[in-house]
């Protein structure tokens, strides 16, 4: 069982171990009483490991409107296993494009972290507008 010590980080934490209907209903008591609150939370809540849960569909339109560059330096502080995971049956030219981030000449971490906050943004525009499912409640995704 998960140990949690309190704070932003935890309860975000928390929220992300139950199903998306229960989470979303409790973020939504959340935002009634302090909308700002909610928003941190859901900002916390998204993580760029959790696109490793897309099916082949999803990735696509998840990459459809993603500068892949920017892609790849998101990628950049992510474990290599991961990465390897989320990059798994794409197109070898899809590839190329991310790598050119991913592996590419040295940027400050401040330019990575940018690129983070702008995947993570895209990602919240499309759980939004149900385009893509990040947490499939236990189930498999086909």
């Amino acid at each position: 069982m998960a140990k949690f010590k309190g704070g932003i980080e935890e309860a975000a934490a928390m929220l992300s171990l139950l199903s998306s209907s229960e989470a979303k209903n409790l973020l939504e008591q959340i935002r009634d009483k302090d909308p700002n609150m909610a928003l941190e939370l859901e900002e916390r809540m998204i993580k760029l490991e959790d696109l490793v849960h897309l099916t082949m569909a999803m990735k696509v339109t998840f990459l459809k409107e993603m500068d892949l560059e920017t892609f790849g330096l998101a990628l950049r502080t992510m474990d290599k296993d991961i990465t390897n995971k989320i990059l798994e049956g794409l197109s070898t030219g899809i590839i190329v494009d991310i790598e050119d981030g991913l592996k590419g000449k040295p940027r400050p971490l401040s330019q990575v972290q940018d690129a983070q906050d702008k995947v993570k943004d895209h990602m919240k525009k499309l759980l939004d507008s149900g385009q893509i499912v990040l947490k499939p409640d236990g189930d498999i995704l086909v």
